[in-house]
């Protein structure tokens, strides 16, 4: 098996990216055994619906959010297995309810098109033949060896950073900005709102989420006082309307991802070929930087890139769409 139960459900469900058939497998076994005894699971598993995220590095279009989801594991895991990957959210993710939609197709053409508030992003807002880079978690160890690599590409990337992270690579996070990257948040401390929703009344998660957001944005703002925060992403993935309301008030755009899966434990090698396998137009792809992660985070970088450029990819500034 690829990886635990705890790694595939908890992580590899919420986290869209890359998985190889086995752990597609798992996750078709995990949902067998586990589903039987345990109803937790289905809340576990409802950023899959919430934020139309597939596991198999699939790119996908309309995205819809509800507050309440009745999306399951069974259901999830019936999508794999096919002969034909699931080119849509509504394939990908069999049986599912939505309380509210919001649905919208994607131009061909990007220009004028801009972000747009109270929607959630897991691609780019295009079919073109561009990707984005997104990295999470940090600043960390290996952050400015990523920077050096992005300006000799000349990406330009959201790194999306952890408020409680920032004043100890104060530096870090200024040569981020001045290099014409985006600071987004991923809110104070990588708290769980999957766990927090299990102990806490929806006002209490609202206010503690408000909390973490104003923490996190006095922090960045103490290092760069010009810094405006333009991007959430919530950690694990997280979101539901509730979120989307209380981030169009900070006027943030909230993004999630397509691309993903450096977390698993395979060899490097097969981790970059799966990141290879799911590039699509308008991926959003998602790496992490915190502490020592970056380390990883960089190798994977040094291989794809340069394979991106070569299938007549380019990286979008995301400074583009506003």
């Amino acid at each position: 098996m690829l990886a635990t139960y705890k790694d595939v459900l908890l992580r590899g469900i919420r986290h869209a990216g890359v998985q190889s058939q086995e752990t597609h497998s798992a996750i078709q076994e995990i949902a067998k055994t586990k589903l039987q005894t345990s109803t937790q699971i289905t809340n576990e598993a409802s950023s899959v619906q919430e934020t139309g995220e597939s596991s198999s590095g699939i790119f996908l279009g309309p995205v819809r959010t509800t507050e309440s989801t009745e999306s399951t594991i069974e259901s999830y895991a019936s999508s794999f297995g096919q002969e034909e990957v699931p080119t849509n959210f509504e394939e990908a993710i069999v049986g599912t309810k939505h309380d509210s939609e919001t649905s919208y197709e994607f131009p061909a053409d990007i220009s004028g098109v801009k972000w747009e508030l109270g929607k959630l992003y897991t691609n780019l807002p295009t079919k073109e033949h561009k990707v984005l880079l997104t990295i999470d978690d940090g600043p960390g160890n290996y952050t400015e060896e990523i920077l050096d690599f992005l300006k000799k590409y000349n990406i330009k990337a959201i790194f999306f950073v952890s408020g409680d992270t920032v004043k100890g690579y104060a530096n870090v996070l200024k040569r981020q900005y001045e290099e014409g990257h985006e600071i987004g948040s991923h809110t104070y401390c990588h708290r769980s709102f999957y766990k927090l929703e299990k102990t806490s009344s929806l006002e209490e998660m609202k206010q503690t989420l408000i909390s973490d957001l104003d923490k996190t944005e006095e922090n960045v703002k103490d290092i760069i006082p010009e810094a405006k925060i333009r991007f959430l992403r919530m950690p694990e993935g997280y979101y539901t309307d509730w979120v989307g309301e209380i981030a169009m008030k900070y006027g943030y755009v909230t993004m999630n991802w397509s691309v993903a899966g450096d977390w698993f434990d395979k060899p490097d090698e097969e981790i970059i070929k799966m990141f290879k396998s799911a590039i699509k137009p308008g991926a959003i792809i998602l790496l992490h930087n915190g502490r020592n992660r970056g380390k990883r985070a960089l190798k994977i970088l040094e291989e794809i890139v340069p394979y991106i450029l070569s299938q007549g990819y380019s990286f979008a500034d995301p400074k583009e769409f506003f």
